[in-house]
C-alpha cells in the first residue's frame, strides 16, 4: 500500500533518530509523460530493448540535459528511436559485452527537470547509477542528513508518483571499486566505456570521450591514467 512520504518522515523522526547523522533514502518513482527525455517512452515500448540504469546525468548551462545510460537489446533500433525525436539534440550509442552505452544530450521534461534538480538544489548526493525496475519505474539512493533528505523528497512532484522504500544509517561500500574514484573520474569513466575507447578493437577515441564530457582530450586522457592506475594498484592490493 501507497503511503506518503510525509506521513513516513513524520514516523521517522518520532522514533528519535538523530537528525545529524548521515542517512542514505531509497524511493522509486514513475516518470509521467514524455519519461526522463523526449524519446523515453519510444524507448520503453520497444519490445527489442531494455533499459537497465541510468549511469550519470547532469543538466548544461543551456538548460539542456546530458545522461549516460545503459540498455540491452537492438542497438540500431535504439538509434533510430533517438534519431527520430525532436528532442535529442544529439547521441552517441556502441556496445560492450551485449550492453548498450549511449550518450544522450536532450531537451528536459519535467521528469528529468525534477530528478536534476534534486541533485542540484540540495545539499545531497544522488547515488548513481539510476535503475530501471522492470515495471518502467526508477529507483534511486541519496545521501544526506535527515533534514536535507526529507526536504528533497517532500519537494518532488505528486506526479512523480513517489514511494519511499527504505531509510538507513549511510554504510559507505569502501571496498566497492567505485569508491576509489571522484566524481568526475567516474563521469569519464563512464563515457569511456560508453564510446567505446575499452572495447577491443577500440570504437573510441580520447577525443570522443572528451566531446561526451566536455574537457580537452589532455585532461582527458589525465583522467584515464589516473583511473587506470588506481584501479590496477587496488587489484595488487
Amino acid at each position: 500500500m501507497f503511503v506518503s512520504l510525509p506521513v513516513i518522515w513524520g514516523v521517522f523522526f518520532t522514533v528519535g533518530l538523530d537528525r545529524d547523522c548521515m542517512r542514505t533514502a531509497t524511493i522509486r518513482l514513475a516518470a509521467p509523460g514524455s519519461g526522463l527525455h523526449p524519446a523515453d517512452n519510444g524507448v520503453a515500448d520497444h519490445p527489442d530493448i531494455e533499459r537497465v540504469a541510468i549511469d550519470q546525468i547532469a543538466v548544461l548551462d543551456d538548460g539542456t540535459g546530458v545522461a549516460l545510460c545503459r540498455l540491452r537489446g537492438d542497438v540500431e533500433e535504439l538509434r533510430a528511436i533517438l534519431s527520430e525525436s525532436a528532442g535529442i539534440s544529439a547521441f552517441h550509442a556502441s556496445v560492450t559485452d551485449e550492453t548498450i552505452h549511449v550518450f544522450v544530450h536532450f531537451e528536459q521534461t519535467a521528469a528529468a527537470a525534477a530528478l536534476l534538480a534534486l541533485r542540484r538544489s540540495h545539499e545531497l548526493v544522488v547515488r548513481t547509477p539510476i535503475r530501471w525496475l522492470s515495471d518502467g519505474r526508477l529507483e534511486i539512493s541519496a545521501v544526506g542528513d535527515d533534514a536535507t533528505l526529507q526536504d528533497s523528497l517532500d519537494g518532488l512532484p505528486e506526479d512523480l508518483h513517489v514511494e519511499l522504500v527504505e531509510i538507513g544509517e549511510y554504510a559507505p561500500e569502501t571496498n566497492h571499486p567505485e569508491s576509489l574514484l571522484t566524481d568526475k573520474q567516474l563521469e569519464v569513466l563512464d563515457a569511456a566505456l560508453g564510446v567505446g575507447y575499452y572495447e577491443e578493437p577500440r570504437r573510441g577515441t580520447q577525443a570522443d570521450v572528451a566531446d561526451a564530457v566536455g574537457l580537452a582530450p589532455a585532461t582527458v586522457g589525465e583522467h584515464l591514467r589516473r583511473i587506470e592506475g588506481k584501479v590496477l594498484r587496488a587489484l595488487r592490493e
